[in-house]
């Protein structure tokens, strides 16, 4: 019997974000949780290296957020790279010739796995950056494939892992 209302199907449930925003979001938020992480463990070593690694991790985390709430803010995504592109060399100059500043400076510091993890998410989010700013439109098309369900299911296992992977590795010192 018809009642007059017609009948609506329920809204597909499936994550509706820009292509790349759950990647870089989640490339921010898995660093940042790793250098929380650090700065807990490094603060009775080094109070500069505790503060340095919290504000890194804190800044990580709130470009997480940010970027996740205005994807299309092009400044903070730029700002976002580029610290985690310096943040990332700092990494391979304290593991290569070691800092010459700090508590440890001139020291080369051991390869860890969880900062390894961090170093490489710092990097993709800059490359996919990159990617999306130095060519408007074209690079959207090229990370399209994140945003396909099949990309947002690799983003979330690989994330996931990198943060297990991370806790079971540790820290080196």
């Amino acid at each position: 019997m018809a009642t007059g209302v017609p009948l609506q199907r329920p809204a597909p449930r499936h994550l509706s974000l820009p292509n790349p925003v759950l990647a870089l979001a989640g490339l921010a938020t898995t660093a940042g949780v790793i250098h929380v992480v650090a700065a807990i463990e490094h603060v009775g070593d080094s109070w500069m290296l505790g503060v340095f690694f919290a504000l890194v991790g804190a800044g990580q985390l709130l470009a997480a957020w940010w970027i996740h709430r205005e994807p299309g803010d092009q400044r903070t995504l730029k700002l976002a790279a580029a610290g985690s592109a310096a943040v990332a060399l700092l990494w391979v100059l304290s593991r290569t010739t070691g800092l010459p500043f700090g508590p440890d400076a001139g020291e080369v510091a051991s390869v860890g796995v969880a900062d390894t993890i961090a170093t490489f998410h710092e990097l993709a989010f800059a490359a996919i950056v990159a990617t999306l700013v130095s060519r408007p439109g074209r690079g959207e098309q090229r990370l399209a494939w994140l945003g396909s369900g099949l990309g947002i299911r690799l983003t979330l296992v690989l994330l996931s892992a990198s943060l297990l992977i991370a806790a079971a590795g540790g820290h080196e010192h």
